[in-house]
C-alpha cells in the first residue's frame, strides 16, 4: 500500500470578509460555532499527539474519537456559509477569489515547508523524487484538508436554496453509501480504486453529507437561533447520543472487510458510523454553546482564542509537536500511566506553541500564509457581536 497520510486539518474562517455578499445586515454571531471550532481544534492536535506514546488501547481510542474534528470543520463551514450568506446573491468570481485565498494560498505556502521537513525528519519514503511526488499528490501530509475545502466552495455556488433538509438527508445517504462501498465493494485497479481507496479522503463526495447538513442547519439557525438557556432533557439526550455513537465508533471494526486495511489513517475519517458521533457532538455543543460563552472569563477567552486561530494552529502544530516530542521522549515511552502524563503535556504544549506561533504570524506580512488578514497582537473579545469573527 502506498503511504496514506493520517493527518487532520482545520478550516479557515470561510465566511470571513465576504464583501461580495450584498445582504444589508448580517445575523448575530453563532456562539456554539465558536465553541465547536475550538473543541475541534484541540482534537486536531490530539490526533497527532496520540501517536507519540507506545501503542495502547487508550491512545488508539483517543485517536479514533478525535477524528470527529475534521468532519466538524466541514459541518461548520457549511453552517456558517449558509447562516451568514445563504439568502444573498454571490458573485462567483469574487466569492471564489476570497475563499481560495484562505485555503489554496496557505497550501501553496506550506506544502514546500512540509516537503522539506518530511525529507529530513519523516520515516516515510520522501527522500526521492517519486516519494516527494507521492507526498504532494496526497495533499502534502496534513495539509490535504486545504484542498478539500475549496471543493465545498465550488459546490456551494450551485447548491439548492430550498428543501435543504431533504437535500441533506440525500447527501448523507450518498456519503454513507460511498463509505460502505469503500470498505466492501469490488475495487478494480485504475480509476475505481484510486477514487474510493487512495484519494477518497481528499474528495468531497465522501464528505458531502456534513456539508449538506451544515447548509441546512445554517438556514434553520437564521430562523430559530441558539438556545439561550440549557434545555436539560435535550442535553441529557445529546450526552447519551454522544456516548452511544462514540462506543460504536471505537468498537465496530471493519478488519474483516475486503478493503478493511483502509479503515485506518485518513480512512479513519470515512467510517460509516462517524456521522452519528459528529452530529451528536455538534448537537450537544449547540445546546450549551451560547450559555457557555455568555459566562465570560478566562475559559471563554481561551475558547475564543483557539477558535479565532484554528487554521494557524492546524497548519503549524505538527512541526511544533515534533520539536517538543523529541525533547520529552523519555516521559512518553515508559508505559501507562506515565506515558499518559507525557501525552497530556505534549498536547497542551503543542497547542499552546501553535497558538502563539499563529498569533505571531498574523501580526506580520506572513499572515496571508495562514489564511488571515494581518492584525496586531491582541486577545479576542469574549463577547463579540460581529459575525466576521464567528466564521468557521
Amino acid at each position: 500500500m502506498a503511504p496514506v497520510p493520517a493527518k487532520a486539518a482545520g478550516d479557515s474562517n470561510p465566511a470571513d470578509g465576504m464583501a461580495e455578499a450584498s445582504a444589508p445586515s448580517r445575523p448575530p454571531r453563532l456562539q456554539s460555532a465558536v465553541a465547536l471550532r475550538a473543541l475541534a481544534t484541540v482534537f486536531v492536535v490530539v490526533i497527532h499527539t496520540t501517536h507519540w506514546p507506545p501503542s495502547a488501547a487508550l491512545f488508539d481510542n483517543l485517536d479514533t474519537l478525535g477524528r470527529f474534528a475534521v468532519p466538524a470543520f466541514m459541518l461548520l463551514t457549511g453552517v456558517l456559509l449558509s447562516y451568514q450568506y445563504g439568502g444573498s446573491r454571490l458573485r462567483a468570481g469574487d466569492f471564489l477569489r476570497r475563499r481560495f485565498s484562505r485555503t489554496l494560498v496557505p497550501w501553496l505556502a506550506w506544502a514546500p515547508v512540509y516537503a522539506v521537513f518530511g525529507w529530513f525528519f519523516s520515516t516515510e519514503p520522501q527522500h526521492t523524487a517519486a516519494g516527494l511526488l507521492s507526498f504532494v499528490s496526497y495533499g502534502a501530509g496534513h495539509l490535504w484538508f486545504l484542498l478539500l475545502i475549496p471543493q465545498m466552495y465550488l459546490v456551494y455556488l450551485v447548491w439548492p436554496r430550498r428543501h435543504l433538509w431533504w437535500w441533506a438527508a440525500g447527501a448523507l445517504a450518498l456519503q454513507t453509501a460511498l463509505c460502505v462501498y469503500r470498505l466492501y465493494g469490488p475495487m478494480p485497479a485504475g480509476f475505481v480504486d484510486q477514487f474510493f481507496l487512495w484519494h477518497g479522503f481528499q474528495l468531497l463526495p465522501f464528505w458531502i453529507g456534513y456539508f449538506a447538513v451544515g447548509v441546512a442547519a445554517g438556514r434553520t439557525l437564521v430562523r430559530r437561533g441558539e438556545p439561550s438557556e440549557v434545555r436539560w432533557p435535550a442535553m441529557v439526550g445529546a450526552v447519551v447520543a454522544v456516548a452511544i455513537s462514540g462506543w460504536l465508533l471505537v468498537t465496530v471494526s471493519y478488519g474483516g472487510a475486503p478493503n478493511g486495511d483502509f479503515q485506518v489513517g485518513t480512512g479513519g475519517f470515512l467510517l460509516p458510523q462517524e456521522p452519528l458521533f459528529v452530529l451528536a457532538i455538534a448537537t450537544l455543543v449547540w445546546l450549551v454553546g451560547r450559555r457557555l460563552m455568555s459566562i465570560g472569563g478566562p475559559l471563554v477567552a481561551g475558547i475564543a482564542l483557539l477558535s479565532d486561530n484554528s487554521l494557524g494552529i492546524y497548519i503549524l502544530h505538527p512541526i511544533l509537536v515534533f520539536a517538543i516530542g523529541r525533547q520529552m521522549s523519555g516521559l512518553l515511552n515508559p508505559g501507562l500511566p506515565l506515558s499518559f502524563v507525557g501525552f497530556l503535556l505534549l498536547t497542551v504544549g503543542g497547542l499552546l506553541a501553535a497558538t502563539l506561533a499563529s498569533l505571531f504570524l498574523r501580526a506580520t506580512p506572513l499572515a496571508v500564509s495562514i489564511g488571515v488578514s494581518r492584525r496586531s497582537l491582541a486577545l479576542p473579545r469574549t463577547r463579540a457581536s460581529s459575525p466576521r469573527s464567528a466564521a468557521g
